[in-house]
């Protein structure tokens, strides 16, 4: 068989574009290590059917920063669990041990005895910064959705139920973004 030079440029292009498209394919679609983590453990709790799960994800309103940490709150078997992860040094997660957590009940209570003004009216910030972190929250419970985001202007120092129900998440949320 006799190749001449055209057909090996061709063959190489065609080899070149192939091995391009599958190294797109093969391409993570998540920019940081903590948002594959996350969709890990969110798809984990969903095979596992936990009861219910209020995911509350703090981060600054302008981009990640460095506080950024996404929070699951679940229930499973009438027991209540909470994991934590973080953006880490070098945009690899720094994952939290999932542990028991009893307030989440407090949080769940709260949310179901306040439902009306939660979803009904948004509490007014105390005050205005251009830049902010704040809490985008979900909540999934038999089969319904709320999803909410409050900057910490709108929830700190704030007696609307919304923001007494964030400022619940936030006092669990605390160490965890505290201590990166």
């Amino acid at each position: 068989m006799n190749l001449s030079w055209k057909h090996i440029i061709l063959y190489s292009i065609f080899v070149l574009f192939l091995a391009s498209a599958y190294g797109q394919r093969a391409k993570t679609k998540f920019d940081f290590d903590m948002d594959a983590v996350s969709a890990e453990l969110k798809s984990e709790l969903s095979k596992q059917k936990v009861d219910t799960l209020l995911q509350a994800y703090y981060f600054f309103d302008n981009g990640r920063g460095d506080k950024a940490t996404n929070f699951f709150f679940w229930t499973k078997d009438g027991k209540n669990y909470v994991k934590a992860i973080g953006v880490g040094k070098k945009e690899k997660a720094n994952v939290h041990e999932t542990m028991d957590c009893p307030k989440f009940k407090e949080i769940l209570d709260f949310y179901f005895n306040n439902i009306k003004q939660i979803i009904g009216s948004e509490p007014k910030p105390s005050m205005i910064i251009s830049h902010n972190y704040g809490f985008y929250v979900l909540l999934k419970v038999n089969g319904t959705e709320f999803k909410t985001y409050l900057r910490n202007e709108s929830w700190i120092d704030n007696e609307h139920p919304r923001a007494e129900w964030i400022q619940m998440i936030a006092e669990i949320a605390k160490p965890y973004i505290e201590n990166k």
